[in-house]
């Protein structure tokens, strides 16, 4: 069959024209496999860090991308910390309300050696708001791995970062 044929033929098909038993709405079509990187190493903290800087401007259309760098936990810990990613995403969202997020500075980094990384970021909307998140790293049988996350209001801000 000429491969431009069987093309127009499955999308036929997919897009639900043919026979009027065999048509179905676009959204009973199979959809595409979500890809995902939960449960997957990180390269680097530094890596890490340009995921995040890449999802920032996205977080108003797709906030899952930073569920999914949240959840860059080792696959045995996934289901102990989706609530908790999906918790984060949730407040994240309702403070940034209609606003943008608009960047982040990385403003405190304690490292353990090959072991462990600490980073605090604050990450600010598009009116000047603020709001503290800090991420750990750890290094788990050679691969790197978010440890935690938690996010801080603006008034627990300055005590976090010990400027009181």
């Amino acid at each position: 069959m000429n491969k431009n044929l069987f093309l127009a033929l499955a999308f036929t098909v997919l897009a639900g024209e043919g026979r009027a038993d065999e048509r179905k709405p676009l959204s009973a079509a199979a959809a595409p496999p979500k890809v995902t990187t939960a449960g997957r190493p990180i390269v680097s903290a530094e890596a890490w860090e340009t995921e995040l800087s890449a999802c920032l401007p996205l977080f108003k259309v797709k906030p899952r991308c930073f569920t999914e760098l949240f959840l860059r936990v080792p696959p045995r810990q996934l289901s102990l910390f989706e609530s908790e990613a999906e918790r984060l995403t949730s407040d994240l969202s309702r403070w940034v309300g209609k606003d943008e997020l608009s960047t982040f500075y990385r403003v405190k980094e304690q490292v353990l050696g090959e072991w462990m990384t600490v980073r605090h970021y604050v990450l600010e909307d598009t009116q000047g708001n603020v709001r503290l998140i800090r991420v750990s790293f750890r290094r788990m049988a050679a691969e790197w791995w978010v440890q935690g996350v938690r996010l801080f209001d603006k008034d627990e801000l300055e005590k976090e970062l010990g400027l009181d």
